[in-house]
């Protein structure tokens, strides 16, 4: 399955998930900025890397490698390399590569046999992690990752359980169902938009009842939203109301579009059509250019 997207958007949103994973405080990515950069000379794209604030703290290139291939090491090290001699860094650097198990990784490269030794080159097996880790989100995502299609529907249910209780922030509940969804759609290819929807409805359905939800609908509509006057007659009032709900939830819509959210997700959420929400999409890339 495809993993790159899934990893970049992972750790963009929770990087303390990258810290923990190497055995350091989650906290310590308070002082990281996650980004993706290509290094232009080679058109090099790595998956991420953690960019420090401070000087005396060390510059980490990440990759997640879900495919065993035999040029990797010389790949990845080659790309930070070239990063290193374009930006030229005052902080040291580490690199760190995200394997489902042993068998996607290609081994130790005699070319950088020294990295390996010293520990600049860290490799984590996910399938190695001590099970207590995975138990929580959003490390648990990663046994979507790792479980068979038959188990995958357990974990979710676990997954859209836990979300709640732990993110009462219906913003955060919003980036973290799309992000399910994406995953799901890469693990389960064969399922359709609808299908792998039906495994978080439960999750979906809180989010549209929630009164969070609703204090999100009147804070980005405030500006779209038309005002009706105490005296107007109710006859009006019925016939501005549908209208004012529509307004609502392409405003509501176009907040989510702006933190590159899946239209059709965003399409279930608000109540929107799906050619409203390209409509929308199209609308406010028209506005950047």
């Amino acid at each position: 399955m495809k993993t790159d997207s899934f990893i970049n958007r992972l750790f963009r949103e929770f990087p303390g998930v990258f810290f923990t994973l190497i055995g350091e405080d989650e906290r310590k990515a308070r002082r990281y900025k996650f980004t993706s950069i290509e290094v232009k000379e080679q058109a090099f794209r790595f998956d991420g890397i953690f960019l420090p604030a401070k000087k005396n703290e060390d510059l980490y290139f990440v990759e997640a490698q879900f495919s065993k291939e035999k040029d990797f090491y010389p790949r990845f090290l080659g790309e930070s390399f070239v990063y290193l001699r374009q930006h030229q860094p005052l902080n040291d650097w580490r690199a760190v590569v995200i394997f489902p198990d042993k068998a996607a990784d290609p081994g130790v490269h005699p070319h950088y046999r020294e990295f390996f030794e010293s520990g600049r080159l860290h490799r984590i097996y996910l399938n190695e992690l001590p099970e207590a880790l995975l138990e929580k989100f959003p490390l648990n995502l990663f046994q979507i990752i790792l479980n068979s299609e038959q188990n995958v529907s357990s974990t979710i249910k676990k997954i859209v359980r836990q979300l709640p209780g732990q993110f009462p922030d219906i913003r955060k509940q919003m980036i973290i169902s799309e992000l399910l969804v994406n995953l799901l759609m890469n693990k389960l290819p064969r399922l359709s938009f609808n299908e792998v929807k039906k495994m978080i409805a439960p999750l979906l359905s809180d989010i549209r009842k929630s009164r969070a939800y609703q204090d999100i609908a009147r804070e980005v509509a405030q500006e779209l939203t038309p005002k009706i006057e105490q005296k107007l007659t109710p006859r009006i009032e019925q016939e501005l109301t549908p209208k004012i709900a529509q307004n609502k939830a392409r405003a509501i819509a176009k907040s989510l579009l702006l933190k590159h959210l899946n239209p059709e997700f965003i399409a279930e959420v608000t109540g929107l059509s799906k050619k409203e929400v390209r409509a929308l999409n199209k609308e406010l890339a028209a506005r950047k250019n």
